[in-house]
């Protein structure tokens, strides 16, 4: 989750939800609440941690940290060399996450195909969004964490394309995670003048700000999502399939930002964007193909793994 939430149109909810633990999540996150720290008043630390299934958060945090600062580092050479390839793989993902969530809905009735079109359109308007203009006022970037945070418990919806649109993508997630580990190096090594350097400061002040908006985001949706999937959990299911569905344009491998001679037949032009589908089988177009495909795939051996766990 720490690795693809880095990746814009990418959802770490997605994960979750594929890997078979997203309702768990919800739970575990939706109890920090009032009560919670009173049963640690009153019943001590192993009790609380019981409440908020710590041991399943915990073995959660320690991945996503690890594979924020390591597979991240993996798939942004990945995406740096072979961008429309990886992009096909998370686009088989998620199509066919698409399935697995559509199996979750009981009823497939007059009222949740109404509320796959209201996700849809939802998605559509989303991802016709542009990048906006960096900000580093304290205000604003604790409202990105607020907001962001939305992809790690709504799939289909990107915290990192919500911080493109925001404008602030490179800084905080980039800019500042690069200052914070070159801090971290240069005192392990005893580089003391360098962790003194002020830019490096304010963007780690920055991030810290942003973590601390995307812990108060995370418990308030887990919150309120919680208590929607327990009363409306064919209505919630109806409109994430229509929201993934229409934010896909988002991991759409044939764009112009993909390929510097894109070829195929154009289908939408979108903020400078051009999106393409193959009329033809060239060695790339099989490559991407074949990573849909692989992504799909991935998927389904996933969720058959889960169904018999």
């Amino acid at each position: 989750m720490g690795a693809v939430n880095k990746i814009p149109g990418v959802s770490g909810g997605i994960v979750a939800l594929i890997f078979g633990f997203y309702e768990k999540l919800i739970l575990s996150f939706s109890r920090f609440d009032f009560n919670s720290f009173t049963i640690f008043r009153k019943k001590g630390f192993k009790s609380f941690i019981m409440h908020i299934n710590g041991e399943f958060l915990t073995l959660l945090l320690i991945g996503i940290i690890i594979s924020f600062f390591s597979t991240s580092l993996i798939i942004g050479f990945f995406l740096e060399n072979y961008q429309a390839q990886i992009l096909g793989l998370f686009c088989g993902m998620i199509i066919f996450s698409i399935v697995i969530i559509l199996k979750k809905i009981s009823d497939l009735n007059f009222c949740n195909i109404s509320f796959i079109i209201f996700g849809l359109s939802i998605g559509l308007a989303f991802f016709s969004v542009g990048p906006g203009t960096e900000t580093t006022n304290p205000i604003f970037v604790f409202f990105c964490g607020v907001v962001s945070v939305s992809g790690m418990v709504l799939p289909g919806l990107s915290g990192s394309m919500i911080l493109l649109a925001l404008g602030n993508y490179k800084l905080l997630l980039i800019d500042s995670v690069n200052a914070l580990y070159h801090s971290i190096v240069n005192i392990i090594m005893g580089n003391v003048i360098e962790t003194s350097d002020l830019e490096s400061k304010k963007l780690i002040i920055l991030l810290l700000i942003f973590a601390l908006g995307s812990i108060v985001g995370l418990i308030v949706f887990s919150k309120i999502l919680n208590v929607l999937i327990i009363q409306y959990k064919n209505i919630i299911m109806s409109c994430l399939v229509g929201f993934i569905f229409g934010s896909i344009g988002s991991v759409w491998p044939w764009t112009s930002k993909n390929f510097e001679n894109a070829t195929g037949s154009l289908f939408l032009e979108l903020n400078n964007n051009f999106f393409y589908y193959p009329n033809n089988l060239n060695i790339e177009n099989i490559t991407i193909l074949t990573s849909i495909i692989i992504g799909a795939f991935l998927v389904y051996i996933i969720e058959k793994f889960n169904v018999k766990k």
